[in-house]
């Protein structure tokens, strides 16, 4: 069937080339390269290496543009050569990708590898399943009676993996109705998917065949929509071939469509297998939601009575969420494309008590210590959690090894029975105990090289978790040696770490519940410290390790390890000698412990009579400014002023009720039910429309995603109550002119959304495409001296200032596929002209602007390759636009007059 030439050519080194280039180089370009080479080759020798080349090559396709590309090549092949010389070898190794993996092999495999292979077969099978429906479209690859398997053996065995399943139900399939091709891959993949990791691939399927194999048209992109009085929207209905509505004719609104490649009866055949399919992955979805709420749950009981969630238990709870919502948007694309409804994930409240009976036995008065009024004695949650919410070690650790120091005393026994009068060889074994006490030497060098290990991770410790992992490992080699090796390592802290104090007062304190001998040799050191500081008060090389030890005191005083006479003794000796030292003694201690010494009933009226005292003593001396600034910004911290609370805007219980409905309970379910309500008010009250103009004219406060039910519920609205849409018309449009002269960054979010709504308006017939590109041309042009021109500035549109193209983008990206006919599509081709004429006139555009032009131009407008960074390129191409449009002025002005009829059209 395919033409060729007379006398081909069969040089080795051609033939050799183009089996490469099959294999590892189609792409859309070398289409032409390779029909031409299928023309004029001699290829027929070489047959079976073309076959599996093809294969290969095949599976290396990623883009759509690729896949039209090969399934071009292979369809020039299957004319050359003929089906059982080539499609059918190569349908066999296309069937033998897409079958589905033996699961006792996959068992087998570790978790890992399991995981890579079913990545790999995904990739390969997503390329290979769209080939495999293309090249059946094309009638190149009908059924799985046209596979032959290659004859590499001499046999040429006939069938497959897939063979076998020629046979349906018990019923021959013969040559006239045999099953499609894809059709019996989709059976194989999805009949045992229990598990459902198939589903990107039927999305993909569902994606790229939407209207070719199923039939089924979207209802959001492919057409405009018409809004009845309950909100509810429909598309054009297709007559005659062409899409319309009753209430458009205009040439605009006609759309042409080809109609789908299959019969009604293939259709149904490959819908019946995906409704089975979406059946059970709804099952899928409800079951996991179930188990998902059910986690959520006792994580919350967890929480209320422990204070944390265990990180294993978080993590494991957080990926399986992201699945959920993974699967969730998979199958809505599926349920979209065979019209079906998605199931009810709503969230339903526990009928039973059983996760309220706990709540009473969580110990809550400390907790409710930080809830008080004012600031509370903690920052936030998370500081409370880090200072409250400690480990209990007798969870993880057996109990003989948490032993205290009193309770070991192995020598004990022994004494007991020895006579009074051997004193003196008791004075030699009291100076051994003592040694004892503080001696680091371990017996064992594997116990002491782990407990060096240990200590070492010390400096690395930047989390709670970590103190606590480091807390329980210490416990198992928990020995008198050990300890004072601990005690010696956290007593010298490293120079300029200051972040390890709260980390190591956290461990003191996690540790000091059964290892009492660790916080009290803490406590005693600090405390010999700070003495010896106080009489070397003149040394002022000593600054960082007094910072050290005030902080080391502070951060052991709020995990109360530090008793309250120790920190109240340290601020009565440096209130009594007031000299600049001990004042930054006193601003740090308050800075870092002020507040919850403050806040906590057991030491807030000791702590209060320190300030007042403090405050006179201020106010008696005569103190430099750096002093007195150290004083007062310590006390401002530790006790700031009581301010007034942040005045809420009161609002009238009809107002409130109206902002309910629109921010919260609007929704794709519930937007019948909100309109209903909107209608149900009384419009002859000012007051309920003024509420309502305000809420429709400010887009940038509902959900991004559901601006399009705003424009929804305005078009319903528009039948009733035409004054009010268009007063919201007239405001938006002016808000938008206001947005740009202001010109500020603090509402572009909210520019983006106007934008956005504009185009969702044109969407469900509000406004007509006349008013659209005036808007489009006013966002570039406004402020301008007529149009941009290079080198002249705009205050309101520098240079370097990208955001009205954003806008720009936001409304073509929204309703600019609907302008493909008549009129609308040459004015939207000169826009789009003019569009890059304005981008070169400013900056070179940083990268992210490039990707969203491209972005929009190839949504749009794929075959054009839009021109930056070159003003003369532009500006050439531009008036070349300029004069293929006004050459057929009189063609646009009666296309202009039906788009502003448009309206009328649709409220008739």
């Amino acid at each position: 069937v395919f033409p060729v030439q007379g006398s081909l050519d069969s040089n080795l080194k051609k033939n050799t080339a183009f089996i490469k280039r099959v294999r590892t180089a189609i792409t859309t370009a070398s289409v032409p390269t390779f029909l031409l080479e299928v023309r004029t080759l001699s290829l027929h020798k070489y047959l079976t290496e073309i076959v599996s080349a093809c294969y290969e090559g095949l599976c290396r396709l990623k883009t759509p543009g690729e896949v039209a590309a090969g399934v071009e090549v292979v369809s020039a092949l299957h004319q050359r050569f003929g089906p059982e010389e080539f499609t059918c070898n190569l349908g066999w190794l296309i069937g033998r990708g897409l079958s589905t993996p033996d699961r006792a092999q996959l068992k087998a495999l570790s978790a890992e590898v399991r995981d890579r292979e079913e990545k790999d077969r995904i990739a390969r099978q997503r390329v290979l399943l769209r080939v495999a429906t293309e090249l059946w479209l094309v009638s190149a690859l009908r059924s799985l009676e046209d596979v032959t398997k290659p004859d590499e053996t001499g046999r040429g065995t006939k069938g497959a993996e897939l063979m076998p399943k020629a046979k349906i139900n018990g019923l021959k399939i013969g040559a006239t109705d045999a099953e499609p091709f894809p059709l019996e891959v989709l059976k194989d993949m999805l009949s045992h998917d229990r598990e459902h990791v198939n589903l990107l691939l039927v999305v993909l399927f569902v994606k790229s065949f939407a209207w070719d194999v199923l039939g089924s048209v979207g209802t959001k992109k492919d057409a405009r929509q018409a809004v009845a009085d309950n909100g509810e929207t429909t598309a054009e209905t297709k007559v005659n071939g062409h899409m319309e509505t009753p209430a458009s004719t205009d040439d605009e609104e006609a759309v042409i469509q080809d109609s789908p490649l299959t019969s009604p009866d293939i259709q149904q055949r490959f819908r019946n297998i995906l409704e089975r399919y979406f059946e059970d992955v709804k099952t899928h979805i409800l079951r996991d939601q179930k188990n998902l709420t059910s986690q959520s749950k006792r994580n919350a009981e967890a929480y209320v009575k422990s204070g944390e969630v265990f990180e294993d238990r978080q993590t494991n709870y957080e990926k399986a969420v992201k699945a959920q919502e993974r699967l969730i948007a998979s199958t809505q694309t599926l349920a979209d494309a065979l019209g079906a409804e998605m199931p009810d994930l709503s969230e339903k409240e526990a009928t039973g008590g059983a996760f309220d009976s706990g709540i009473g036995l969580v110990k809550t008065g400390e907790y409710l210590r930080g809830q008080s009024e004012g600031a509370g004695i903690w920052e936030d949650e998370d500081e409370r959690r880090f200072y409250e919410n400690l480990v209990d070690l007798k969870d993880r650790v057996p109990s003989i090894l948490l032993d205290e120091p009193k309770k070991k005393n192995p020598d004990g026994d022994e004494q007991v029975g020895k006579r009074t009068d051997d004193t003196a060889d008791a004075r030699p074994d009291s100076r051994d105990a003592a040694a004892d006490d503080t001696s680091t030497a371990i017996a064992n060098k594997t116990v002491g090289a782990q407990v060096d290990a240990v200590l070492a991770r010390l400096h690395e410790l930047a989390t709670k978790d970590q103190v606590d992992q480091l807390a329980y490992d210490f416990c198992f080699l928990n020995s008198k040696a050990s300890r004072n090796r601990l005690i010696k390592a956290i007593e010298e802290i490293p120079k300029g770490r200051t972040d390890l104090l709260p980390l190591y007062g956290r461990l003191i304190a996690t540790l000091g519940r059964y290892l009492v001998d660790v916080p009290q040799a803490i406590t005693k050191h600090l405390d010999e410290e700070f003495r010896s500081l106080q009489r070397r008060k003149s040394k002022d090389f000593l600054g960082q390790i007094r910072l050290v030890n005030v902080r080391y005191i502070a951060e052991l005083t709020k995990f109360d390890v530090a008793q309250e006479h120790f920190i109240f003794h340290c601020l009565k000796v440096s209130l009594e000698d007031f000299s600049r030292m001990n004042i930054e003694i006193i601003a740090m201690l308050l800075e870092n412990c002020g507040r919850y010494l403050l806040r906590n009933p057991k030491t807030s009226p000791r702590m209060t009579s320190f300030l007042d005292t403090l405050q006179r003593k201020k106010a008696a001396q005569h103190l430099g400014q750096h002093e007195r600034m150290l004083i007062e910004n310590a006390m401002y911290y530790a006790d700031p002023p009581a301010r007034a609370a942040i005045q809420q805007k009161e609002r009238t219980s009809l107002d409130t009720y109206i902002r309910k409905l629109v921010y919260l309970d609007l929704n794709k379910k519930s937007l019948e039910k909100v309109i209903k309500q909107i209608r149900k008010l009384h419009w002859e009250e000012d007051e309920v429309v003024e509420y309502l103009r305000k809420i429709f004219i400010k887009p940038g406060k509902i959900k991004y995603s559901n601006l399009y039910l705003l424009a929804v519920m305005l078009g319903a609205l528009h039948r009733h109550h035409t004054d009010f849409a268009v007063s919201v018309l007239d405001e938006l449009l002016e808000r938008i002119v206001v947005g740009l002269e202001i010109n500020d960054f603090r509402y572009r979010q909210r520019q983006t959304a106007e934008a956005k709504y504009l185009g969702e308006l044109y969407i469900y017939r509000m406004v007509d495409s006349t008013l659209i590109f005036d808007t489009l041309y006013k966002l570039l042009n406004y402020g301008h001296d007529g149009y941009p021109q290079p080198g002249k500035i705009c205050p309101i549109d520098l240079p370097d200032d990208y955001f009205r193209i954003n806008l720009v983008c936001a409304l073509l990206d929204t309703c600019g596929m609907y302008f493909e006919k008549g009129a609308a599509r040459k004015k939207l081709d000169f826009f789009l002209s003019f569009l890059q004429y304005y981008v070169n006139t400013k900056d070179p555009a940083p990268m992210e602007v490039d990707y969203m032009l491209q972005e929009t131009y190839g949504l749009l407008r794929p075959h054009w390759k839009p021109i930056l960074n070159d003003f003369n390129a532009a500006a050439s191409a531009f008036a070349e636009a300029c004069k293929v449009n006004y050459e057929d002025t009189a063609v646009s002005k009666p296309a202009d007059l039906e788009d502003d009829a448009e309206l009328n059209a649709s409220g008739d």
